[in-house]
């Protein structure tokens, strides 16, 4: 038998199984192969017009007590439901056929939060299934592992709720490790196209000061590469109203920011602002720098009036110039002891004699 003929008879092939020197080996599934010119090109489609794409990743991210919970229930229940979104503010005519939804959060109880909240934003509770952090296997709810695949081709929901990121990385992965994500957080984006599947990821933002867009999002910035679409959520100097600020999507332009406040839990649309999270972020930035200083300068007014009783505002500019208080800072430091009520300003004279006083409103007690 000549070389070729023995290496033939040593590597023969039977259909799918490959016979090394006579042992049988299960040939690999060759991966299905296109044209590029077989692909039908499709319209995006939406869950939240402009702000939350079908079929893809979307990121809510945020620091801890802004509302990420109760925004996601607002949108669980208009995913349920098929209402609007309070995202759009009444402004656009949107409504959507009812679906069903998966929620995975191992961050709230479902008997002392969740179930509650759900109910305050109208979701309808039979389109909504959950696995509770007190299953053994939640752990085990990896993005990339097969309990998860199994889950989602068993209740095929049209949408998915991972409440943290954390919560759903594997244990063993380190996720500043970037290959890593990338192939943590690809059976999603696969889950999208075969079962028609919208994720939606909530995440811890960075209190890092001075950082905003992808450096927001806490331990691992690949999950703004695999968005479609990505949401901060942030608190203005009104502690009252907070924000969504839009800074990616991959379907279209990004929308304006939504301002609003929780009513019990439920998010309000109050308005649209052009003002994006780094604004808002570089506007705090600026108030905790300045806030020691104007504290200052409220100390010295106060101790300044305990000791005048009443001053000319002129005078106590000047004094304070000479404290090295800048003008900025006792501006501020006026306008908030005004708005506390701890002084008062009237005029006396008119005229070029006019002239303004301020004193404490409660000199005894500041005496004290």
């Amino acid at each position: 038998m000549d070389l070729i003929a023995e290496a033939e008879e040593e590597r023969r092939v039977d259909g799918n199984i490959v016979y090394d020197k006579g042992k049988p080996r299960q040939l690999k599934k060759a991966p299905e192969i296109a044209k590029a010119s077989s692909v039908i090109i499709k319209e995006p489609e939406w869950l939240v017009p402009g702000y939350i794409p079908k079929y893809g990743i979307t990121t809510i991210a945020g620091e801890g007590g802004v509302g990420k919970t109760s925004i996601w229930c607002s949108l669980v229940a208009s995913i349920t439901t098929g209402k609007q979104s309070f995202l759009l503010g009444g402004q656009i005519p949107f409504n959507d056929k009812p679906e069903n939804v998966l929620v995975l959060s191992a961050e709230d109880s479902w008997s002392y939060v969740l179930r509650a909240r759900l109910e305050a934003n109208g979701a309808d509770l039979e389109r909504i299934s959950y696995i509770s952090p007190e299953d053994d296997r939640f752990v085990d709810l990896n993005f990339d592992g097969d309990l998860l695949r199994d889950v989602i081709e068993t209740v095929r929901p049209s949408a998915v709720i991972f409440d943290p990121l954390q919560a759903f990385v594997p244990p063993n992965l380190r996720m500043g490790d970037r290959n890593a994500m990338r192939k943590c957080f690809s059976p999603l984006i696969g889950y999208g196209e075969k079962y028609g599947l919208t994720s939606i990821i909530i995440a811890h933002a960075n209190k890092q000061s001075g950082v905003w867009g992808r450096k927001r999002i806490a331990d691992s910035s690949d999950i703004w590469d695999s968005s479609r679409s990505v949401l901060m959520v942030g608190a203005t100097k009104d502690s009252d109203v907070r924000y969504i600020s839009h800074e990616k999507s991959n379907w279209g332009k990004l929308e304006k920011t939504v301002l609003y406040t929780l009513d019990k839990c439920v998010p309000v649309f109050k308005a649209y602002t052009p003002k994006k999270d780094r604004e808002f972020i570089q506007e705090d930035s600026r108030e905790r720098n300045i806030r020691p200083v104007v504290e200052d300068a409220k100390d010295f007014i106060i101790e300044t009036l305990t000791e005048h009783k009443q001053m000319e505002v002129s005078e106590l500019d000047e004094l304070a110039a000479a404290n090295s208080i800048s003008k900025n800072a006792l501006k501020d430091a006026k306008a908030a002891l005004k708005k506390e009520g701890l002084t008062r300003v009237w005029n006396v004279g008119y005229g070029k004699t006019k002239k303004f006083v301020m004193e404490l409103k409660d000199a005894e007690k500041s005496n004290e």
